[in-house]
């Protein structure tokens, strides 16, 4: 099994070449508020990992599994182009919906539920693979979708205050998954989701 230092440099490294991009210049009037992405990402996650969820010993091999994390990475990354755009914007744009701003609170569940959906589906195969011979397979493939889950984290976090703060309490059950697949010192960085770590 891949040692947590070599999980961390994995899945930093992954989270760099999705956030090191230079930045999109994009007009007012091309913007996708927050909320819009966040939704959108969520319905186009859940299938994908419906599917890793699915995975087990007899079928838990790079064959299987890379198209899926492949398809999993590129939705997150799809998405962050569009979450960088709105830095800078006033949180009236940035959370706007057709019924008017989002509260933060509001927001926090729209940030907390694709999280949940990836690093639950990366905890249960995870969870299959731990104790046999695909862990060492495996793991990296998953340790690369954290990576991303990492840049749209860090993405977010400077948009609206006390968004990620308000998130945290709905995504500290999913920290751990992605802390064992290296993705802490990311995490670490993240001022409101630094406290999670304490205790794993």
């Amino acid at each position: 099994m891949p040692s947590l230092s070599q999980l961390a440099i994995l899945a930093t490294a992954a989270f760099a070449a999705f956030s090191s991009a230079a930045p999109v210049v994009t007009s007012k009037r091309d913007l996708v508020p927050l909320p819009a992405i966040l939704s959108q990402l969520a319905s186009d996650l859940a299938p994908v990992t419906s599917l890793l969820s699915s995975i087990n010993l007899a079928n838990a091999t790079a064959e299987v599994v890379t198209p899926i994390t492949d398809e999993l990475q590129s939705i997150l990354s799809g998405v962050v182009p569009e979450i960088e755009a709105l830095a800078g914007n006033p949180v009236s744009t940035i959370l706007s919906t057709v019924d008017g701003v989002l509260s933060v609170a509001d927001a926090a569940q729209l940030v907390a539920t694709p999280i949940n959906l990836v690093s639950g589906a990366l905890g249960n195969v995870l969870a299959v693979v731990e104790n046999s011979p695909a862990v060492a397979i495996i793991t990296p493939l998953l340790g690369d979708v954290s990576g991303v889950v990492g840049t749209v984290l860090t993405d977010i976090s400077p948009l609206v205050d006390g968004l990620l703060t308000a998130a945290a309490p709905l995504i500290e059950d999913v920290v751990g998954t992605l802390d064992n697949l290296g993705l802490g010192p990311v995490i670490a960085t993240i001022g409101p989701l630094a406290g999670l770590l304490e205790g794993l």
